[in-house]
């Protein structure tokens, strides 16, 4: 192909192109076909005439090898832009005519900036500083809204951001707007040499709150949770109303967490915060949900709890795939299941309350040395976190776990399911008193009991017992009692001597095969009268001291609990011989007399907790097997106080506080279906007279039945 002819300009050479060609053409002087062939280089090979010499050679080319019949067009294909005359460059526009024009725009854009200065004064502004700022502004994509004074401490490098003044810029369509924008100040330092004693400084400070920002958003804030202000009002309802938040929080360093920056190493962890908010909005007004930040499609289908719990629950998946805060995560599920139970979805209750336990196991927080492994392999560890390092840290993990454990128990014990954690695994010690929590003291073990000990559940320090002790010593009592009845067979089955009946039978039950009698069942009795019998002197009485300890209450209801559970399938509802049905009847008195007590004080019923609603039900169900007795023996006035009593649990108490507890309803709808299967719909019916209160030393004696809680000899028959 022969090569274009060169014009009389060269290109100039260098030793990175020492072969560039003689001739270059400017884009608009290429033909389209050739700028589309990428022929347009700084080789020559088009030559810019119209056409152009490579398209005539391609056409030709094309004609003589096209096949047989083949239609061409008779020209070839070439065209070009239209360039007006205007914008070809004029001969005596020289580099230095350019650079006058240049100059003069620079002094007219000086002027005006001046102009803009005089009329509204502000900070100095340069032109150099006027177009680096316009050149900064140009390559932004957006400008935030921030309020005229703002000041940002953040705490990632020691950076101090002073953005006092920023304001918001309508646009910079003209150079005032340019002035406007330059003169704001912006300044960035960076102080990397922070002594350890400013670092404790400044985790004692008050850090700006997320609110204090205006509507700038903080990118660094947990995604999903409410703003601070809203945050700390709803954990505060957590800890206020619910049973035990000061057991698995120490609430004071908690609280005092809550103002670190998200940031911090200390801040909670975000699957907790989540929980808290879930629970705390049940003990709160309804508000709109814009004020936590939600969209109004989501809270027209979901409310803020369920998305608080979907969100604690993915900061848990979250948590244990990357093991980044294993305890905090327990504590999180543990919050979460205890939400679970309060809205009645009790089949996501018990995978949760057996995911908590269970992974408590891990953590080793179900044994304590000296009572690990003997296992000497290198691989066997008694815990995957690392180990406290204080005792207020130590207690929290310890009062957690056992937290853990009663929440399971407790939820185990109204069903058949197996429990999660054998009690041979559990080698703990017992928690301390609620003031050296409090205080953070370290209690030597030699001055503490531990769950393993024989009678753990009737003998007690009374220097260490409280009642969150006694709350721990009354779920062991649930625990066996749930053993005793879902291994039974099993284990009669397997020859235990233990499950063997006693030939001679109980007195005034001369029945050679029956369970009352076995020694199994017989020390488990045993242990819950015990248990009742021994509590202190100063923790006998749950209302001592013009209010409710739920603990307390939860305990001693519990234990009266545990009796209905071991002896209620064994009733014998107007047998005059059966023991069973003394018992359960005085234990469903007693927990009614207890009942009675707590609803005459001022003290808020749905406050208690989930256990006590499920004992007010165990003694309201008892009662109706009760009243359906006295109904086939026709005894008006056993009918009467009985109707009334069950006409308490169920209207006066449950179904009140289930106006805002779905748990307390849905019980209360059950009490009220299993009245009507058994007795009728007439006695579902509102009673014409409500016992009174009972007083506060009266003893659980059965009204109009003839014996007491102690009394073993059989009652009448109703």
């Amino acid at each position: 192909m022969p090569k274009a002819a060169p014009s009389t300009s060269t290109a100039t050479r260098s030793s990175g192109a020492p072969f560039q060609s003689a001739q270059v053409l400017r884009r608009n002087q290429a033909c389209h076909q050739c700028r589309r062939r990428k022929l347009v280089t700084l080789f020559v090979y088009s030559d810019a005439k119209r056409p152009c010499s490579t398209c005539v050679r391609s056409h030709a080319y094309s004609v003589a090898h096209a096949p047989p019949g083949t239609e061409l067009p008779p020209h070839p294909e070439c065209t070009f832009d239209e360039v007006s005359e205007s914008t070809i460059p004029d001969s005596e526009d020289s580099p230095k005519n350019r650079f006058e024009r240049l100059e003069n725009k620079i002094n007219e854009l000086e002027a005006l900036l001046r102009e803009k200065d005089q009329s509204s004064p502000s900070d100095d502004s340069s032109p150099s500083r006027t177009r680096s700022a316009a050149s900064s502004y140009e390559s932004s994509s957006l400008i935030m809204s921030y309020p005229d004074s703002l000041n940002i401490d953040p705490t990632l490098n020691g950076a101090v951001i002073d953005m006092t003044g920023f304001s918001t810029t309508p646009g910079l369509d003209d150079l005032a707007g340019v002035s406007a924008f330059v003169g704001t100040p912006f300044q960035m330092s960076f102080d990397d040499n922070i002594s350890q004693n400013n670092m404790a400084q400044s985790q004692e400070k008050t850090y700006p709150r997320p609110e204090d920002y205006g509507e700038m958003l903080n990118p660094s804030w947990p995604k999903g949770l409410p703003n601070h202000s809203t945050l700390r009002y709803l954990v505060e309802a957590f800890f206020t109303n619910t049973p035990l938040a000061d057991r698995m929080f120490h609430s004071r360093t908690f609280l005092a967490s809550l103002e670190l920056p998200s940031t911090h190493s200390k801040f909670p962890l975000p699957a907790i915060l989540h929980a808290m908010c879930a629970l705390g909005s049940m003990y709160t007004a309804s508000a709109a949900p814009s004020s936590h930040g939600l969209s109004t499609a989501c809270s027209q289908t979901v409310s803020f709890a369920e998305l608080q719990i979907q969100a604690a629950r993915l900061g848990l998946e979250y948590s244990l795939r990357t093991t980044s805060n294993l305890f905090g995560a327990l504590q999180a599920q543990v919050l979460v299941a205890l939400w679970y139970w309060y809205n009645a979805r009790w089949s996501e209750a018990c995978v949760a309350f057996s995911i908590s336990l269970r992974l408590a196991v891990p953590c080793g927080l179900n044994v304590c040395p000296p009572f690990e492994s003997i296992s000497s392999s290198n691989m066997a560890r008694s815990s995957i976190i690392p180990a406290s390092s204080n005792p207020l840290e130590d207690e929290t993990r310890r009062n957690t776990f056992w937290i853990a454990y009663m929440m399971e128990r407790h939820f185990g014990a109204i069903n058949n399911f197996a429990m999660f954690l054998d009690d041979e695994d559990v080698c703990q010690m017992l928690p301390v008193r609620a003031d050296q929590f409090e205080q953070g003291i370290l209690v030597p073990s030699d001055n503490r009991q531990w769950s393993h000990e024989p009678g753990i559940v009737h003998e007690h320090m009374d220097e260490q017992i409280d009642s969150f002790g006694l709350h721990v010593k009354a779920s062991m009592i649930l625990s066996k009692v749930k053993l005793f009845n879902s291994r039974y067979k099993m284990r009669r089955h397997r020859g235990d001597p233990a499950l063997e009946p006693d030939p001679a039978g109980l007195p005034g039950m001369p029945r050679p095969d029956l369970i009352q009698s076995t020694p199994a069942f017989v020390e488990i009795d045993n242990s819950i009268k015990s248990f009742l019998a021994s509590l202190p002197s100063h923790l006998k009485d749950p209302f001592a001291n013009g209010t409710i300890d739920v603990s307390l209450l939860t305990a001693i209801s519990s234990a009266h609990f545990a009796t209905i559970i071991l002896h209620e399938g064994h009733a014998n509802i107007g047998r005059p011989t059966c023991i069973s049905s003394c018992r359960v009847l005085t234990a469903s008195r007693a927990i009614l007399n207890l009942l009675y007590r707590a609803y005459s004080t001022s003290h808020n019923l749905a406050l208690t907790g989930v256990f006590p609603m499920v004992c007010w039900f165990a003694a309201g169900r008892v009662l109706v097997r009760f009243l359906r007795s006295a109904i086939e023996a026709k005894s008006d006035e056993h009918i009467t106080a009985l109707q009334a009593e069950v006409d308490f649990i169920s209207r006066g108490v449950i179904s009140s506080i289930g106006e805002s507890v779905p748990h307390a309803r849905q019980y209360g709808k059950m009490l009220n279906d299993y009245l009507i299967q058994t007795c009728g719909k007439e006695y579902a019916k509102p009673a014409s007279v409500c016992p009174p209160p009972r007083p506060s030393g009266e003893s659980h004696q059965s009204e109009g039945h003839g014996f007491q809680e102690d009394d073993m000899e059989a009652p009448r028959r109703v």
